[in-house]
């Protein structure tokens, strides 16, 4: 816990600053922190450390200076946190709120220039107008967009086949408005007219590559990229502004609480706007019509077709497998037993990014997984070493207990003296709203401090002795329902909690290899379920001392060459030949590599 230091000694200070778009000023931080250290100076105060975003909004929980200067909170490395203003610091209550009880429990004072020291009132009043503050630019901004677009100019965003015209008087770009770019209308055009004419998204993407022509975002082409989402709008054969229609308000978006990442979502027809614009149009009507009924066709057929395998995982291993020369995704292909795992990339964006390899078959590759899942990741070594790691921990953990139960136990006196202080007012008559709600907050913080303490004292979990076994049980049991096609579902979800990824790659010589790289925090789980949130918050500190990954070769026995020398060229090979041709023993693989 930190401890103020004394009115003679010198109060340590972190200074955070921050600017939201690349469209301000990238001198604003700078200027912020300056009038900090002024104020600082002034206070006599000792700036220890300062922290920087740029082009970051302050309704963002991830942003990289901010979240190390909580650290540095917890750390108890600063006494003060100084900021020009409270919106430099957050613009959502929420994060105001959380950075606030941080400050409060580690006895750490907000500052800004702006306010002065910042309590409860500050946080509750000043993070509530920030939020609405955000809330009315978005609708502004809105109302903006849409008037402009009403009008015909461009709403945002610069649709692949068109660019900002240069205003020849000034020089500068006419915002809002756009013209054809050639270059890249003849390879929409291209695209819509092969596409008319029965080629394949993923045949016109290969192409495309193999012809040296940069995609809208400058990489290689691929399916998504032509194909898209009709519903949406995306991909070039739904882009409708091609057609000489301009379509907005099609989406809206909505951002996570949890992972600050933008959510899209359709908005109801009746709020999309259409509008002709002639001029901007690259595909004429017919060949316009001919791509949508070809659209509407494949629809249709897959509608019909396949229903069911658009929502469910159809393989066990679907989401894992990479390709070791591109590492893109490997994907399923075939029917029946010739099912196998091709490289994506060089499936749909062609050999110009990736030559890719030969199938490999499912009926090889699970049962190799799950070996390798069984006996080479979560092993006795490995858990010994986790063992040791976890308890070397929870020894350092122990050194610090006994001080932060005392710390949370003055704060817990200190939030029942505050209780009680306001039932005196109350009970006086001289209770008044800030009374009621100051107790709210104490009520609230002794709440919080009890289920601290009783987390505290929780007992350290133990690691059982047959943690090994008991994973290799796990994985048998896991293994045996495997046969009933309507757990598959299931199984790969819990596979994909234990395993990273599964990377292949191929030699002439020896065939596939496949490495299985292991999540050590979906193993300890999955082996001990009873103590699975006490072991995986351990782990999660200690996933490079106990090693997450835990890389296991696999070779398959024999090659393609070797097969066919062993029995006389024949591909079927459910039974040897009378008299098999003598073959020259190959050299023993080093431990690590094992016959699959």
């Amino acid at each position: 816990m930190n401890h103020h230091p004394t009115e003679q000694s010198t109060r340590r200070v972190a200074i955070y600053a921050r600017f939201s778009t690349d469209m301000q000023n990238p001198n604003s931080t700078r200027d912020q922190i300056r009038n900090c250290r002024e104020l600082a100076d002034a206070k006599g105060w000792q700036v220890v450390q300062t922290f920087e975003d740029s082009g970051i909004s302050g309704s963002k929980r991830n942003r990289p200076a901010y979240k190390k200067m909580l650290q540095a909170v917890k750390s108890e490395l600063v006494d003060v946190v100084l900021a020009e203003g409270l919106d430099r610091l957050n613009r959502s209550q929420e994060l105001s709120a959380n950075l606030f009880s941080i400050c409060d429990y580690a006895e750490v004072e907000l500052h800004t220039i702006a306010e002065g020291r910042v309590d409860e009132m500050h946080i509750g009043m000043k993070g509530t107008m920030d939020a609405m503050q955000l809330k009315r630019i978005s609708q502004e901004t809105h109302r903006g967009l849409k008037g402009r677009v009403k009008d015909g100019l461009s709403g945002g965003g610069l649709s692949y086949g068109y660019r900002i015209p240069i205003d020849p008087a000034t020089s500068l770009r006419r915002t809002g408005q756009l013209e054809i770019y050639t270059e890249e209308a003849t390879i929409v055009r291209r695209i819509f007219s092969e596409f008319a004419d029965g080629t394949s998204p993923r045949a016109i993407a290969h192409q495309l590559n193999a012809d040296g022509i940069p995609s809208p975002r400058g990489g290689a082409w691929k399916v998504n990229t032509i194909y898209g989402n009709a519903g949406r709008g995306t991909g070039i054969l739904n882009n409708e502004l091609y057609a000489g229609t301009r379509v907005w308000n099609r989406l809206r978006y909505r951002e996570n609480p949890d992972t600050d990442q933008r959510v899209s979502r359709r908005r109801p027809a009746a709020e999309i706007i259409r509008v002709d614009v002639p001029d901007l149009r690259i595909v004429d009507a017919e060949l316009w019509q001919l791509v949508k009924a070809r659209q509407a066709g494949q629809r249709k057929t897959l509608k019909e077709a396949a229903p069911v395998a658009l929502r469910r995982r159809k393989y066990l291993l679907s989401g894992l497998v990479r390709c070791g020369c591109c590492g893109g995704n490997m994907t399923v292909a075939g029917s029946g037993n010739r099912r196998a795992y091709y490289c994506a990339n060089a499936k749909e964006k062609g050999p110009t990014i990736c030559t890719g390899m030969p199938g490999l078959r499912l009926d090889r590759l699970q049962p190799l997984v799950l070996t390798g899942l069984r006996d080479g990741l979560l092993t006795p070594e490995a858990v010994g070493r986790f063992r040791r790691a976890f308890t070397a921990r929870q020894v350092e953990e122990d050194r610090d207990r006994e001080s932060r139960d005392a710390g949370l136990r003055k704060a817990l006196a200190k939030a029942q003296k505050a209780i009680a202080g306001c039932m005196t007012a109350i009970l006086d008559d001289r209770a008044t709203p800030t009374i009621y709600s100051a107790l709210e907050e104490a009520e609230a913080r002794k709440k919080a401090l009890e289920e601290q303490l009783a987390d505290l004292s929780s007992a350290t979990p133990e690691i059982t002795a047959d943690l090994a076994d008991l994973y290799r049980a796990q994985v048998d049991a896991l293994a045996e329902t495997l046969s009933d096609p309507e757990v598959v579902h299931r199984a790969s979800e819990i596979l994909a909690e234990l395993i990273e990824r599964i990377t292949i790659r191929h030699d002439t010589e020896l065939g596939h290899m496949a490495q299985l790289e292991g999540k050590l925090l979906g193993l300890l789980g999955f082996a001990d379920s009873k103590n699975a949130a006490a072991l995986s918050g351990a782990a999660c500190s200690l996933k490079l001392v106990a090693g997450a990954r835990f890389a296991l070769w696999r070779k398959r026995r024999c090659s393609s060459r070797l097969r066919d020398e062993r029995y006389g060229g024949r591909r079927d090979v459910s039974a040897p030949p009378a008299r098999p041709l003598s073959v020259r023993k190959r050299k023993r693989p080093p431990a690590h590599q094992l016959p699959a």
